[in-house]
């Protein structure tokens, strides 16, 4: 009961200091995201949430923010990040380099096999609009072997968080409703109250509250006075409302929700997004396109001026209908006099406010003819330029904690082949290969080019220049920007060992064919000296000696 009483009372204080924000999600949801606008209010399932919607502009951009951004930071078709070892030395070490491509193959696979890239879209979507967003990482109910892994993204209005001292989110606590039936599967029949026992029985459908409350064990046990159950770093607690009691206790190694924000003001906990921004254009453009479509309205079924007593009976507006007038003047339309453009004008300079506050114009192709590769490259440099404060904000708060996490459960749960042995004791690190973070390293590509570029010119004046260029590591360092995989490239060990075997197998050539040459200059000596032992080639050398004589040669 006193772990009810805390997560109640602390779950109200939570709830208090997050009452400013409501207002304010729910006025961008309604603009930018409507499926999801129930902050303020709750609405049914499948009812209308266009209300107050007469353009789209705002929602195709947050759309294409999302897209890009999960494209380039989360690909699921391309790779994105790489493990490797702070010791650089020890990268260098072949089995060490093969291990860590192996766990890295390991977990894409992992969240490739999930419902990882469905959820995580949602998640963009919730940090483009309100600015703050939260994913639930966990092993399925059966076991990460058997089940694999299991992501969930939270819809803001679920959950309340708190930082820690250095600006972390490690405390979160979540609302969210099942049915009797639902509970009695989760979390079994003798763990659940009577109020859900007697419901599972009668009215399996009617539904019930919880709260999952999830903090740091210290924190808890200071908060309760006692010892936790769980020795683990994160205390978990599931307790129901109606029967104020506890259902499930368990803990985490990681802390299991992660919860990235665009950016945050000084001393705020919820973060800020574009559309924050983007809200007053957003609301001008809905509110102009709005009256733009009652003056289209009344130009297109313009209101009448009548002469008083100048219809007969009433004005018949309907095809074919005839209306009887004393004059052919009793009737005329009420000339509104609309600047059509003026108003096409505006509406276009809001439209493009709104983009440029999703970076729509740097984030989507333009029209034309196809983009080289050199402007693709441009392209996300500039994406880089854009999003760069908020691109090491999702590092901190949402990559580097989702690898962690992932890499966790699968260590536990023996999915990983054993380390090398000269790994033990060393730390690991993340290295981001995707392609927005690999252009950020694309400067250095870029110089060793111009390097070999010019070397060639200058090569053509004095060939010995080619000597100042390493090439190995020009080649080497070029294939870790291109995010070349390391089983592709050979180990230093054993390239020198092909180059000391290739330089073996030349010095045996040399000796083979100095051998030869030596068997052959001796053979040939050999007849040589045959041939002048004979006698008719004495008489005949005899002879050729005597006129070399008399002729003064000799």
């Amino acid at each position: 009961m006193a772990t009810f009483d805390y997560i109640r009372k602390r779950l109200d204080k939570l709830e208090a200091d997050r009452g400013t924000w409501e207002s304010h999600w729910q006025e961008i949801l309604d603009y930018v995201m409507p499926r999801k606008a129930e902050i303020t209010f709750l609405r049914s399932r499948g009812e209308k949430r266009t209300e107050v919607l007469f353009d789209s502009t705002a929602i195709t951009a947050n759309n294409l923010l999302a897209a890009s951004l999960q494209g380039t930071l989360t690909s699921p078709s391309l790779p994105w990040f790489s493990l490797k070892l702070r010791d650089d030395d020890a990268n260098k070490i072949r089995d060490i380099q093969i291990w860590l491509e192996d766990t890295a193959r390991r977990m894409y696979a992992v969240f490739n096999e999930s419902n990882f890239n469905t959820e995580v879209h949602e998640m963009y979507l919730d940090l483009c609009s309100v600015g703050t967003s939260a994913i639930f990482v966990e092993e399925a109910n059966e076991g990460f072997l058997q089940g694999g892994l299991h992501f969930n993204t939270l819809h803001i209005a679920e959950y309340f968080i708190q930082e820690n001292s250095t600006g972390r989110v490690d405390t979160l606590y979540r609302k969210y409703k099942m049915t009797a039936r639902q509970a009695v599967q989760e979390f079994g029949e003798d763990n659940v109250g009577t109020k859900i026992k007697e419901a599972v029985k009668a009215k399996p459908d009617t539904q019930f509250n919880f709260i999952h409350a999830v903090e740091p064990t210290p924190d808890y046990e200071r908060s309760v006075g006692m010892k936790a159950k769980t020795k683990l770093p994160f205390h978990s607690c599931h307790v129901c409302f109606e029967d104020k009691m506890v259902v499930r206790v368990g803990g985490y190694n990681e802390f299991p929700y992660l919860v990235p924000r665009w950016s945050k003001a000084t001393g705020e906990i919820f973060g800020r997004s574009p559309s924050y921004n983007a809200l007053p254009d957003i609301k001008t453009l809905n509110k102009a396109v709005e009256i733009g479509l009652k003056a289209w309205a009344k130009a297109i079924d313009p209101p009448l001026l009548v002469t008083d007593d100048g219809v007969i009976g009433r004005v018949r507006m309907t095809p074919a209908g005839i209306t009887v007038v004393r004059s052919d003047t009793a009737i005329k339309p009420l000339q509104i006099g609309s600047n059509w453009q003026i108003t096409d004008l505006k509406e276009n300079q809001l439209r493009t406010a709104i983009r440029q506050a999703y970076y729509s114009d740097q984030l989507q192709l333009q029209e034309g003819p196809q983009m080289t590769a050199t402007e693709v490259q441009v392209r996300y440099e500039l994406m880089q330029r854009l999003l760069g404060p908020t691109l090491g904000r999702f590092q901190t708060e949402f990559l580097n904690p989702l690898i962690e996490r992932v890499f966790g459960i699968m260590l536990r749960s023996d999915a990983l082949t054993p380390r090398p042995s000269e790994m033990e004791g060393m730390n690991m690190d993340i290295e981001y290969v995707g392609p927005l973070a690999r252009s950020q390293r694309m400067e250095e590509a870029i110089a060793v080019e111009r390097l070999y570029q010019l070397a060639m010119q200058v090569v053509q004046v004095d060939p010995t220049v080619m000597d100042v260029i390493d090439h190995e590591q020009a080649i080497r360092m070029r294939a870790t920007l291109l995010g070349v995989p390391k089983t592709v490239l050979r180990g230093e060990d054993e390239v020198a060992e092909i180059r000391e075997q290739r330089a073996a197998a030349q010095q045996q050539a040399q000796e083979q064919a100095m051998a030869q040459q030596q068997a052959d200059t001796a053979l040939s000596q050999g007849k040589a000296m045959t041939e002048m032992s004979k006698p008719e080639t004495k008489e005949g050398m005899e002879e050729a000696v005597a006129q070399a004589e008399q002729q003064g040669l000799v």
